[in-house]
């Protein structure tokens, strides 16, 4: 492939991960702006905190994975040994989910449309990165510090697993992304620390009336 058709192929991933599934399904169903309330992610988990409804979120969640989904099944038939493509393809997905050009670049991050992208490419690393996330999460109880050490957990997994399992583009393929998720996480920290400090001095407050 010339660089030219690099850039191209590129740039249509860009489009379909930049499509906002959130924004859309909460404007058309319940005439609310996601942006501007609860975490203000366009993700499944703040349609769910907004929307409060089970069914609204799955929705968000399942456009999501399409998203990821549709993409990496078109692109892989047409390029199925093209690692390089398959990075872009990969990253071009998440830096529109996460970075919408209809938004002013403000979207969501990233989990579920790389998620849906490697289920056509690479099954079993969903798989891994679902078994890390419920395990941290069961032990921690916060689902986005859960995200950020299974995504944070996932590339040194990749990395001494053995060569003929996954092979170094594999890892390729997943570090950029993964990192990009991690940053992606790293601003709701300072909400985290908030909502645990509130909750702490509430329960002071409870128990000193």
């Amino acid at each position: 492939m010339t660089l030219f058709e690099y850039l191209i192929l590129f740039v249509l991933s860009y489009l379909a991960g930049s499509l906002p599934s959130a924004f859309l399904i909460l404007k058309i169903t319940q005439h609310k702006d996601i942006r501007s309330e609860g975490s203000g992610n366009i993700g499944a988990m703040n349609a769910l905190r907004v929307s409060k409804k089970k069914w609204i979120a799955l929705l968000v969640l399942l456009m999501d994975l399409i998203k990821g989904v549709v993409p990496a099944l078109v692109f892989s038939r047409l390029f199925p040994e093209d690692h390089l493509f398959l990075l872009l393809l990969v990253c071009g997905l998440l830096l529109g989910h996460s970075f919408p050009v209809w938004l002013a670049f403000k979207g969501g991050r990233g989990l579920a449309v790389v998620a849906g992208a490697l289920l056509v490419l690479k099954p079993v690393i969903v798989a891994f990165w679902i078994i890390l996330w419920a395990v941290f999460y069961l032990l921690i109880r916060r689902h986005i510090v859960a995200s950020m050490i299974a995504t944070f957990i996932l590339p040194l997994l990749i990395y001494f697993l053995p060569f003929d399992y996954f092979s170094r583009d594999v890892l390729l393929m997943i570090l950029p992304a993964c990192l990009i998720i991690i940053e992606r996480h790293l601003n709701r920290l300072p909400d985290l620390v908030r909502e645990k400090r509130l909750a702490i001095q509430n329960e002071e407050d409870s128990h000193g009336t």
